[in-house]
């Protein structure tokens, strides 16, 4: 079977987040089943025009337009079985208008909920505009979706739910593992720094408790236009926080098993990677009650969910006073989800001839 994967990043992409990392274990899976993938996505500008990485073939074209100026082109030299045309980044890649071959849509989460702040209004008002006719776009095609949340928003949005498939994400429980905790209590956010993430409320968070717990430390990884006004509204206080930027993901599993609790604040998301990362890793998270977020977190298991941030101080003291069950519950929830069980998922459905 030969796969054409249309995407705006890849997992060498500087701004790589959970949805390339999905692209990239599932892919590599493929190719492990003898698939033929191949991906076209956007070069930042310093990457390989063309890399096989993995047995992935990566295509990678200058300039977000000029990507999707070239689907009638890349469906045409590629000759696929099958496309999967990603929503990753909200803009539709359109390749049902290029091809009669099969086109299935993967829908991460509803942009149109994350937009304020994130840019402007008229740009976000195109781009709601844009998720408002995918129906159009997609009238017959199969959406892949991982969340129960961004199910109601395909189905909101006029996507019959019979053409919605459901397949959450895995997490790699080999790199993302139980270990020894930090002797004093250590806090952790990860993830970009971006307005709807809201990692400014680590700093809030960290304030209330600082009194509370000795010698509490708190980490922030992670790059995003937030991060210099985050450092500037601690440089002056003698606060236990350390700001580390993009991290490499050996380096990054090893903080999160040593970390007593993770912190997430998104206002959205399509799932929730971090929490999913974190609870491989022994790690409960304290998160908001939003969509996506809620598929991964199991209220008084693996975490908590709260709806305001006032919450958070008394989830935090509640799950050090009784870390080791959330260690063992957070590990035993994620166990639930592995890129295995992921990319069968997908196989059987590329494979599936009635779709």
């Amino acid at each position: 079977m030969k796969i054409l994967w249309f995407a705006h990043r890849d997992i060498k992409h500087p701004k790589a987040g959970g949805a390339e990392r999905t692209i990239y274990e599932v892919g590599k899976r493929f190719v492990k089943l003898g698939a033929d993938v191949n991906l076209v996505t956007v070069n930042s500008g310093h990457l390989l025009n063309y890399e096989i990485f993995d047995g992935i073939k990566t295509y990678r074209i200058k300039g977000n337009i000029k990507a999707h100026l070239n689907v009638k082109k890349m469906i045409k030299k590629i000759d696929p079985d099958v496309i999967i045309d990603d929503m990753g980044h909200a803009i539709p890649w359109c390749s049902p208008w290029f091809t009669h071959k099969k086109v299935i849509v993967f829908f991460r989460h509803l942009h149109a909920r994350s937009l304020p702040g994130q840019v402007n209004i008229f740009l976000a008002k195109i781009i709601t505009f844009i998720e408002k006719m995918y129906p159009f776009i997609y009238k017959n095609n199969i959406f892949v979706t991982e969340s129960d949340t961004s199910e109601d928003d395909l189905i909101h949005l006029g996507i019959k739910k019979e053409n919605i498939v459901r397949i959450p994400p895995g997490v790699d429980l080999n790199l993302f593992h139980a270990g020894e905790k930090t002797k004093n209590v250590q806090l952790l956010y990860f993830g970009g720094l971006r307005k709807y993430k809201r990692p400014e409320y680590a700093i809030r968070v960290y304030e209330e408790l600082y009194n509370k717990i000795q010698n509490l430390k708190l980490v922030i990884t992670g790059n995003g236009p937030m991060l210099n006004k985050m450092k500037d509204d601690v440089k002056n206080k003698n606060y236990n926080i350390d700001f580390l930027g993009k991290i490499d993901y050996n380096e990054l599993s090893k903080i999160i098993r040593e970390s007593w609790v993770n912190l997430h604040f998104s206002i959205t998301e399509g799932w929730g990677y971090s929490i999913m990362e974190s609870s491989a890793s022994g790690t409960p998270s304290v998160a908001f009650r939003v969509p996506g977020v809620v598929d991964t977190i199991i209220n008084n298991y693996n975490g908590f969910l709260v709806n305001d941030i006032n919450e958070f101080k008394d989830k935090i003291l509640y799950i050090i006073k009784n870390e080791d069950l959330f260690i063992n519950n957070s590990r035993k929830f994620a166990e639930n989800f592995t890129w295995d069980k992921t990319a069968e998922l997908w196989y059987k459905l590329l494979n599936n001839k009635k779709n």
